[in-house]
């Protein structure tokens, strides 16, 4: 069977304006993540998201919108917005253990002082870092998490400005004799937000991830209640690149004999029994 990841990426734009003659400033933090399922769940997620927004008259789930009452939601009473999430919600967590949560996020400025120039260059922008790693933890889950040996995926990616670096990183890994579980990647391209439901879904796992990153570094590690609601049901794996971290990658990182944007960081992971009737769910990286 081949399952589908739709994949979205969150950051926070600069609040200024570079110099003129200046290179552009970087967001600081970057989040890429998603839902993965299979075919049959995805339709049944689709014709249900669809209908939701025809009724309440929105083209589009877009969670910063939502939540900032503007474009489509503007004008919104927060019980409104409250009942048509509440409705989005409802609708993921109907599939169970048939969907699983994946995101991935770096502090940019974590990424500078915790990898070396040469690393950057070799591993690539942060959103690349984070899709890459995402594109490995799958693969790593598909081959000891109790998938079938056949089993594969492929990724549906937002449309950005690196997606032709990302669609090269996802065939360099597949690709790779190196890489032990390059038979689970199937295929990977690009499509548009306003088109693929799958990624109107996408947008609520980056979006949320990006607010518990941002309220980690503020000293609250508390998830939103949306985000916590689907735990119980839902399976979800986070990976979070720190300064530390990336410290502990670095040696390997410039040890590798590799091209621009190819080096991956596989993670080592802790597995563990998946408890009858629970949702599969992806353990977090050993330190």
């Amino acid at each position: 069977m081949n399952f589908w990841f739709f994949c979205d990426e969150s950051f926070d734009p600069p609040k200024t304006k570079a110099p003129k003659g200046s290179p552009p400033l970087e967001p600081t933090c970057y989040v890429v993540g998603g839902f993965i399922s299979d075919y049959n769940s995805w339709e049944k997620i689709g014709r249900r998201w669809q209908r939701k927004n025809e009724r309440v008259g929105v083209a589009r789930f877009h969670a910063a919108h939502l939540n900032a009452a503007t474009w489509e939601f503007e004008g919104w009473h927060k019980w409104r917005r409250l009942r048509y999430s509440r409705g989005i919600l409802r609708i993921l967590k109907q599939q169970g253990r048939r969907l699983h949560g994946m995101a991935c996020g770096m502090w940019f400025d974590s990424y500078r002082k915790g990898m070396s120039p040469e690393g950057q260059i070799k591993l690539g922008h942060p959103y690349l870092v984070c899709f890459k790693t995402i594109v490995v933890a799958i693969a790593q889950h598909m081959e000891f998490g109790g998938y079938a040996p056949e089993d594969t995926f492929s990724v549906v990616l937002d449309q950005n400005k690196f997606q032709a670096d990302a669609i090269d990183g996802f065939y360099s890994i597949k690709h790779d004799p190196g890489f032990p579980w390059r038979h689970r990647l199937m295929g990977c391209e690009a499509d548009s937000s306003d088109d693929s439901l799958g990624l109107q879904t996408a947008d609520f796992v980056v979006y949320e991830t990006f607010k518990l990153m941002q309220g980690k570094r503020r000293g609250n590690a508390e998830m939103r209640h949306a985000f916590r609601s689907m735990l119980p049901t839902t399976g979800f794996y986070a990976c979070m690149f720190d300064e530390k971290t990336l410290e502990r990658q670095r040696e390997m990182v410039d040890a590798a004999q590799t091209l621009p944007n190819r080096c991956v960081i596989i993670p080592t992971y802790e597995w563990e029994p998946t408890p009858p009737g629970m949702p599969r769910s992806l353990r977090r990286p050993r330190s």
